[in-house]
């Protein structure tokens, strides 16, 4: 059977966009972001802007593995390791609500603006999702009941919801899935076979929306979907040397950061599969000094240059501007970074525990960062 007019026309025309495409990615891999930086005359930053501790966040008896703003940024969600998932009201600091999900063995968890709805997951390999009954204030806190349960076949690692219809979940042996969350049905996969996605982000951009993601996956490899193209995948980056452990959008919907255990922070471009910059902190520990803990007594610098050996990026947060960075690492450091300087971070600031989850709000007004001390700490900071 010959290819009619109509056929070879269109033949025609997809390889001339793959020639342009091919075209442009080759123009990406000699764009030179350090010299446009350097011909752009960008102000530099005389005076960073640091945080401080607003709200010390005490309640979980276990490591905390997740904290989660609500979309309002009313109430912060933390999920601990004995089974406990706390809300917390973000202008004083004072528990709004306890949750015990311990038969879920929960990791992370999502929630809708007013924490009414919450989506737990964890090691069971379900989603679980809880809804609030009010209860009067004199009989204490308002109850959660088990409403719906999404099956997965692997531990769940990463929940978000794209609007109220809607959750997308991350588990181990299914890849991602996108549900329709009130007929708890699956709408579309996004399988990745050969890996475990780690982490996974929306991509918001003002003529789109929320209507392509990221995930970063155990063999370093950093992958674009369109919730639009089922099952498959649109574009992949290029790699770390090791897992992934967090992506995070920049503000103008066209590029992103990611985390890794390789020490590297990358910022890449949706528009090319290339890395446009890298950040690592080449210097020595010795410069980063030790922090005092709650209790008076220092961290010796033979402790943070035993954790300096394996500084992997567990978190990113990402300012208003999009310009600043702060890195949370296993070796206990706080890195702050300016993307128009490459070659060193401009700021840091030791904890007394790895630094695992830094979690901007999303109007960009806090963040809340948990290290894991001799106990959990969780602290919403905000700029001095």
């Amino acid at each position: 059977m010959k290819p009619n007019d109509v056929e070879l026309k269109l033949l025609s025309e997809i390889m001339t966009l793959k020639d342009r495409l091919s075209q442009i990615r080759n123009g990406a891999r000699e764009y030179d972001l350090s010299q446009l930086i350097r011909e752009t005359n960008l102000h530099v930053f005389s005076r960073i802007p640091t945080l401080s501790p607003v709200h010390h966040l005490r309640a979980h008896t276990s490591k905390v593995h997740d904290v989660v703003w609500t979309p309002s940024d009313k109430f912060l969600i933390t999920v601990g390791g004995e089974g406990l998932i706390v809300v917390w009201e973000t202008q004083s600091g004072m528990i709004n609500n306890v949750l015990d999900v311990s038969g879920v063995q929960p990791i992370t968890a999502a929630a809708s603006d007013d924490a009414r709805k919450l989506y737990c997951g964890g090691l069971c390999a379900n989603v679980v999702l809880f809804t609030s009954q009010h209860r009067p204030a004199e009989d204490g806190y308002s109850e959660y009941e088990t409403v719906l349960v999404y099956e997965h076949s692997g531990q769940v690692n990463c929940i978000i919801r794209p609007d109220e219809s809607q959750l997308l979940t991350a588990a181990t042996s299914d890849g991602v899935l996108l549900w329709d969350a009130e007929q708890v049905k699956v709408v579309s996969r996004f399988p990745q076979k050969h890996s475990t996605v780690c982490c996974l982000s929306l991509m918001t951009t003002a003529t789109q929306g929320a209507s392509t993601f990221v995930t970063g996956a155990s063999d370093g490899t950093i992958r674009l979907w369109d919730l639009r193209q089922p099952g498959t995948m649109v574009s992949q980056f290029e790699s770390h040397e090791s897992d992934v452990c967090c992506v995070r959008p920049l503000p103008n919907g066209l590029n992103f950061v990611s985390g890794s255990e390789d020490t590297a922070i990358h910022l890449y471009d949706l528009r090319t599969d290339i890395v446009l910059s890298r950040f690592s902190d080449p210097q020595p520990p010795s410069q980063m000094q030790p922090p005092e803990d709650e209790i008076g007594q220092m961290t010796t610098q033979s402790d943070v240059v035993t954790a300096y050996q394996s500084a992997s990026v567990c978190d990113i947060a990402v300012s208003a501007s999009g310009r600043m960075l702060i890195s949370g690492c296993k070796d206990s450091g706080l890195y702050y970074w300016d993307l128009t300087q490459q070659d060193r971070c401009v700021h840091r600031e030791t904890e007394s525990g790895p630094v695992i989850r830094l979690a901007m709000s999303n109007q960009k007004h806090a963040m809340a960062m948990l290290t894991w001390d001799a106990k959990s700490r969780i602290r919403i900071m905000r700029p001095r």
